[in-house]
C-alpha cells in the first residue's frame, strides 16, 4: 500500500482516534480524507460522509469555510446560471459530464429564479427536465425550510426527475453540498430545513404537506379530471404564500388546464411567466435535421405531433410546421409608446395599441413611405375583437428577392410588414373611430395611408363617424378606404371588404401562399399566437380552432390589397426610392428565367384584377 501523506489523524491508531462530532471540518480536511480512503486507510473517526457514501455530506457536522468559499456560495446564491454551468452535472450517453446550457436554458434558469411562477411549453428532447432538475438541486442547497414537490404523469417519470438533481447534488464540491439527514428514491432532507419529495400526479397529491417550491413535468399529459382537481386544491394554498412558487413543463397535449395556464400567461391575463422553446432553438437542430426526422416520423403530421409545441393537429391548421417556425423567429414583444396625440383626444390605448419595437413612430411621417391599415370593427361589449393592424409596403431584402418563384413583375418583390396592431373589445365605435382616425390621420402621413375596412354590421357606422369624430378638425380623405367588388358579379367597386363564405376560404388560401414566399412580414405575438390557431373547423369554414381569429382575419385580409389599383400605385411610387442594390437584384432575377425579355409583364397594372 502507498504511503499516505496527510494530517497523521486519518492513519488508523488507537491514540489518533478522534471523534467527527469534535471536528471542525474543512475543505483541505475532506480532501486529505478522501485520499487516505481513496488508498485504503479506514480512519476510526465518524464519517463525515452520509450513510458512508463520499458523494453526500452528512448532516449536522461541522464545517469552516475559506473567505474564498464563502464567496463563491454567496455568487451562486444569487445567480443561478453561473451556479449551472460551473458546477452543475447532467448524465449523458458519453456518461456524467459537465453542463453546458444553451441560451434558452439559461433564460429558463433566470426565470425560474426570478420569477414565482413559471410555465413552459417545450419541444420533445430539449433538456426541459434537466432544466428544471438544475432548479430545483439550487433551490433546495441555497434555501432553508423550504419543501419542494415534484410531480410527474407517472412514479417512474418523478422518479427520474429526482435522480437528475441527484446527480447534481452529488457531483457538487464538498463545501457546497447540503447536509444530508435522508436520501431514498422519492426524498431527500437536508439539514438547512429543505425538502425535496416525489409523486405521481393525482387528485389528491401533495395535500397534507407544506408546499414552497412546486414542480409539475408534463402537465398537458396529466389525465384532465385530475388536472383540474389537483390544481383547484394545490394551487389556492401556494398563491396564498408570499414565497412559494409553481414551475410547470410541458409539451402540448389539446386544449386542457395546461392550455387554459399557458394561454393567459402570454395574454397577461395570469401571474404566469410563460415561455416556449421550439425545436429550432437546439443548435444541432436544422433544416438537414428537420428533413431528416420529417423522413423518418412520415409526414409533417407526425413531426408536429412530437416536436411541433402545437395544441391542434397540423393537418387543420392554415399555416404548415415551415411557415410557423419562420413567423415564430421574428415574432416579438409588441411596446406602448407614449404620444401625445392620444394624450390630447383623451383616450388611454396603453395595453391595446402595440409597436413593433424595432419601429420608430417619426418614420409614421416620412412621405416616401406608404402604409395600409386594415380594420375590423366590432361591437365592443366584451366579445369579439376591434382591431387595426398596421403595415409597412416595402421592398423585400435582397435574400428574399432572390428566393421569389416565377416572378411576374416587380410589384412581386414587394412585401407588407407588420408595424403595429390594435385590439380591443370594449371600446365603443365612436372611440375605436377616434383612435382610427388619429393614427391614420395624425400619427401616420395621411397621404400614404389606405384602410382596408371589413363591411359588417357596424362598418357603415364607422364610415360615419370617421367623417364626423373630429367636426373642426376632420381631415379624413374617403379616398384612404380601399374599394372593392361586395359581390363576384358586381361591376362596381365599393368602399370596404365583404368577407362571405364563399370567398373567405379564397382569402385564407391566398394569405398562405402570400405568405409562403414573404410577401407578408408577420411579427406581434398576438397575431403569432392566432395564427397558431387558426385553421379548419369541422363545418369546413375557416376559423380560431380557439379563443379568438380577429388579428389574424385582419393580416388575411392585408393580402387582398396586392389586388388592387391602390396597390400598383404604391409599388410605382416606391420604386422611385428603393436602393439600386435592390432594384439591380429585382431585374436580376426578373429576367433570369427568360430568354425573351419582351414576353415578360412589367406593367403591374395589367396584372390587377
Amino acid at each position: 500500500m502507498a504511503d499516505y501523506v496527510g494530517d497523521n489523524k486519518w492513519i488508523p491508531k488507537d491514540e489518533s482516534d478522534v471523534e467527527s462530532e469534535r471536528i471542525v471540518w474543512s475543505t483541505k480536511q475532506i480532501d486529505d480524507l478522501n485520499l487516505a480512503l481513496d488508498q485504503g486507510y479506514r480512519p476510526k473517526v465518524k464519517m463525515p460522509f452520509y450513510e458512508g457514501k463520499q458523494y453526500l455530506r452528512k448532516g449536522g457536522i461541522v464545517f469552516e469555510y475559506t473567505t474564498e468559499e464563502i464567496a463563491e456560495l454567496a455568487r451562486c446564491a444569487t445567480d443561478i446560471v453561473y451556479f449551472a454551468e460551473k458546477y452543475a452535472v447532467v448524465m449523458t450517453d458519453e456518461g456524467i459530464q459537465q453542463v453546458k446550457l444553451r441560451e434558452y436554458q439559461k433564460r429558463m434558469l433566470r426565470n425560474f429564479q426570478n420569477e414565482r411562477f413559471n410555465i413552459v411549453l417545450a419541444s420533445r428532447q430539449m433538456g426541459k427536465t434537466v432544466t428544471a432538475s438544475i432548479f430545483n438541486a439550487w433551490y433546495l442547497v441555497f434555501n432553508t425550510d423550504k419543501n419542494t414537490l415534484l410531480l410527474a404523469n407517472k412514479s417512474d417519470s418523478t422518479k427520474e426527475i429526482i435522480d437528475k438533481a441527484k446527480v447534481v447534488i452529488e457531483n457538487l464540491p464538498f463545501f457546497m453540498k447540503p447536509g444530508i439527514i435522508k436520501y431514498d428514491v422519492m426524498n431527500i432532507r437536508a439539514d438547512n430545513g429543505c425538502r425535496l419529495m416525489g409523486q405521481a400526479t393525482t387528485a389528491k397529491a401533495g395535500i397534507g404537506f407544506t408546499i414552497h417550491n412546486l414542480y409539475l413535468d408534463e402537465f398537458a399529459h396529466v389525465h384532465p379530471s385530475i388536472a383540474d382537481s389537483f390544481y383547484e386544491n394545490v394551487y389556492p394554498t401556494l398563491s396564498a404564500s408570499n414565497v412559494s412558487r409553481i414551475t410547470i413543463t410541458s409539451t402540448p397535449n389539446g386544449f386542457n388546464k395546461f392550455y387554459e395556464i399557458y394561454a393567459a400567461g402570454e395574454r397577461g391575463d395570469n401571474e404566469y411567466c410563460s415561455m416556449r422553446i421550439d425545436w429550432w432553438e437546439h443548435p444541432e437542430r436544422d433544416d438537414a435535421w428537420y428533413q431528416r426526422e420529417l423522413g423518418n416520423l412520415g409526414s409533417i403530421e407526425a413531426f408536429n405531433k412530437q416536436y411541433g409545441n402545437e395544441f391542434v393537429n397540423s393537418s387543420n391548421l392554415l399555416l404548415d410546421p415551415v411557415d410557423m417556425k419562420k413567423m415564430r423567429k421574428k415574432m416579438k414583444k409588441y411596446v406602448d409608446q407614449d404620444l401625445e396625440e392620444f394624450d390630447d383626444i383623451g383616450i388611454d390605448v396603453s395595453g391595446l395599441l402595440g409597436w413593433n419595437p424595432d419601429f420608430d413612430t417619426e418614420d409614421a411621417r416620412h412621405s416616401e413611405s406608404f402604409w395600409l391599415f386594415t380594420v375590423d370593427i366590432a361591437e365592443g361589449n366584451g366579445g369579439d375583437y376591434s382591431v387595426i393592424n398596421i403595415f409597412e409596403v416595402d421592398a423585400m431584402d435582397i435574400k428574399e428577392i432572390e428566393n421569389v418563384q416565377n416572378p411576374g413583375a416587380m410589384y412581386d418583390f414587394f412585401k407588407f410588414k407588420q408595424v403595429a396592431r390594435f385590439r380591443s373589445n370594449e371600446m365603443v365605435i365612436e372611440d375605436f373611430a377616434k383612435v382610427l382616425y388619429t393614427l391614420a390621420v395624425d400619427i401616420f402621413y395621411n397621404e400614404n395611408v389606405k384602410l382596408i375596412v371589413e363591411y359588417n354590421t357596424y362598418g357603415t357606422v364607422l364610415f360615419q363617424y370617421l367623417r364626423t369624430v373630429f367636426p373642426q378638425r376632420n381631415d379624413f380623405d374617403e379616398e384612404m378606404i380601399v374599394r372593392f367588388r361586395h359581390r363576384h358579379d358586381a361591376r362596381t367597386l365599393k368602399p370596404g371588404i365583404k368577407l362571405k363564405a364563399d370567398n373567405k376560404a379564397i382569402f385564407c388560401q391566398n394569405f398562405s401562399k402570400l405568405y409562403k414566399n414573404n410577401r407578408i412580414e408577420l411579427t406581434d405575438e398576438v397575431t403569432v399566437t392566432e395564427a397558431s390557431l387558426f385553421g379548419t373547423l369541422p363545418n369546413g369554414s375557416y376559423g380560431a380552432q380557439k379563443g379568438h381569429d380577429d388579428v389574424i382575419m385582419s393580416c388575411i385580409t392585408a393580402t387582398e390589397f396586392f389586388n388592387t389599383t391602390d396597390y400598383a400605385d404604391y409599388i410605382e411610387e416606391l420604386l422611385d426610392f428603393i436602393e439600386p442594390e435592390l432594384h439591380a437584384k429585382m431585374e436580376e432575377v426578373l429576367y433570369k428565367d427568360s430568354t425573351d425579355q419582351g414576353d415578360l409583364q412589367y406593367d403591374i397594372y395589367d396584372l390587377i384584377g
